[in-house]
């Protein structure tokens, strides 16, 4: 399994949109990853890859990786960076400039080829896309091994997320994307709601790539 979330905007890593969404992403860990170990990465511009995040740790983990403290008033009053503010600049955070199509296709290239799809969580943040457009970068991948489970709340300026809801209608060949719909605030979504949003479209897909295969 693999979890993305976005570095380009310092809002949902300061007021825990990030953090929760962390915590989700290593209980679907455990539940469809035979190591439980979650693949992660952070995009803006470019796309790092993290240290992986494990159910065992998650909350150390999210403490490390998935938060930003508040940019102080005054320069004494700040509180002591974690793993994730420590690398702001190499991995060029709170920078304009989010590109959803890099991130699509430096995942797609570090998915292993057999075996169970991979679901990828894909949180998506007030998210643009220039040059190839996400469109272009999951038509490439539609037959990989796989499963593109975006998620995203209203947000300002969020054109990935209006393309990714035309791809039913203009691309019905690109059978492992889903978006999730319909949640204005995905941290007030009750837990076996969410869990069960990105699921069952997933099983879906298994079952659909198990009958192509064979």
């Amino acid at each position: 399994m693999v979890f993305a979330f976005p570095g380009g905007a310092r809002y949902p890593l300061e007021n825990g949109k990030v953090a929760d969404m962390a915590r989700r992403a290593a209980v679907l860990g455990a539940i469809v990853a035979d190591t439980s170990e979650v693949d992660a990465w952070v995009y803006n511009s470019q796309a790092h890859r993290l240290p992986p995040l494990r159910p065992a740790e998650a909350s150390g983990w999210i403490e490390d990786w998935a938060l930003l403290p508040k940019e102080p008033l005054f320069t004494q009053d700040a509180a002591p960076g974690n793993l994730l503010a420590q690398q702001a600049d190499t991995y060029g955070l709170d920078q304009d400039g989010e590109d959803v199509a890099a991130a699509v296709r430096d995942i797609a290239r570090s998915v292993p080829r057999g075996g169970v799809p991979t679901l990828v969580l894909f949180y998506l943040w007030a998210a643009r896309s220039d040059g190839p457009t996400s469109g272009d970068r999951l038509h490439e991948a539609a037959d990989d091994n796989v499963f593109w489970q975006f998620l995203g709340e209203d947000s300002p300026g969020n054109t990935v997320q209006t393309l990714l809801e035309r791809l039913p209608g203009e691309a019905p060949h690109i059978r492992n994307v889903h978006v999730c719909t319909g949640w204005e605030q995905l941290r007030d979504t009750p837990d076996h709601f969410f869990f069960r949003g990105v699921l069952k479209p997933f099983a879906r897909r298994c079952r659909s790539r198990r009958a192509e295969v064979e």
